[in-house]
């Protein structure tokens, strides 16, 4: 398979897909409404639900195919062992609500990442006519807050597994691990990008995947992992919406999360050490409550 394509976001400057004409003029093709892409995506999605069919072996690989004519095999939509689930994901900047379809196989064991952090993961991806573009069958490390943006979205909802990483040199053996399928609109996938002549433009996407371990990331080192840079009031919180100051710098990037002038590595320091994020103090040197560094008037 190929191992360099895994996943990774295209980067792009301008909002046209260009072509030439005969003449050398450029032509621009403005990009389709992303309301309108999501409802052929989501009318392409549910049909494959209800004629395709699922088996997955004892290590929680998973076969995906279509119902032959005549054939007894529940759909994914209608088979009960592993029930068909969904989140709602707002676009704010495209104002589109997404609907995205997933398949809960084993919800794993240990810890669970956030939306920003890194996952080590096995994974296949396809189209919805069922050609596989992308394998990895050992895990790989990806950034969640660096590939398509479907995968931050459902990836978090797991939990890794156990592992046994005895010395030698035989890979460790991962037990326990999430396992799932994630059924992506093109608008959380690669939307009008062709990351690769296998995966047409506005393709939604399948993925298979084990989550077999994490790294928690603190991005803009203050000493708070991001995934904690999150307000406790509101559940499942993507850490990119959480701005205490208002600065337009999201808590896990700003190393200065109350713009007081103090940094928050500093601020949180009890006698000099580094606490736990629960142990954070207030204000008035007690637990509960706004801790200091979210607080512009203590430091």
């Amino acid at each position: 398979m190929n191992k360099t394509f895994k996943l990774f976001l295209i980067l792009t400057i301008g909002i046209f897909v260009t072509s030439c004409s005969k003449d050398s003029t450029v032509a621009t093709v403005p990009l389709r409404d992303y309301n309108e892409q999501y409802t052929t995506d989501s009318a392409a999605i549910e049909a494959y639900l209800d004629t395709h069919y699922l088996t997955i072996d004892s290590d929680y690989n998973v076969t995906l195919a279509e119902i032959p004519a005549g054939g007894s095999q529940e759909s994914i939509r209608e088979q009960q062992t592993y029930p068909l689930n969904y989140k709602m994901v707002r676009n704010d900047t495209h104002n589109v609500d997404y609907k995205v379809y997933y398949l809960n196989l084993r919800e794993g064991v240990k810890e669970q990442p956030s939306a920003v952090d890194s996952v080590y993961v096995s994974y296949k991806g396809a189209l919805l006519d069922d050609t596989q573009f992308d394998a990895s069958p050992t895990p790989v490390w990806f950034q969640l807050d660096a590939v398509v943006s479907g995968w931050a979205e459902i990836i978090p909802i797991f939990k890794t597994g156990n592992y046994d990483a005895a010395p030698g040199p035989n890979p460790a053996d991962f037990t326990d691990f999430g396992a799932g399928v994630m059924f992506l609109p093109s608008g959380l996938a690669y939307y009008a990008q062709s990351p690769s002549s296998s995966v047409p433009q506005y393709s939604p996407l399948m993925f298979s995947f084990k989550l077999n371990n994490l790294r928690f990331r603190d991005h803009d080192r203050d000493k708070i992992l991001s995934k904690n840079e999150v307000d406790p009031l509101v559940s499942n919180q993507h850490p990119k919406a959480y701005d205490t100051d208002g600065d337009g710098i999201p808590n896990y990037l700003d190393t200065d999360d109350d713009n007081d002038r103090y940094l928050t590595k500093v601020e949180i320091l009890i006698n000099g050490s580094i606490p736990s994020f629960d142990a954070i103090l207030n204000c008035s040197g007690t637990t509960g409550g706004t801790k200091k560094h979210l607080d512009p008037s203590c430091h």
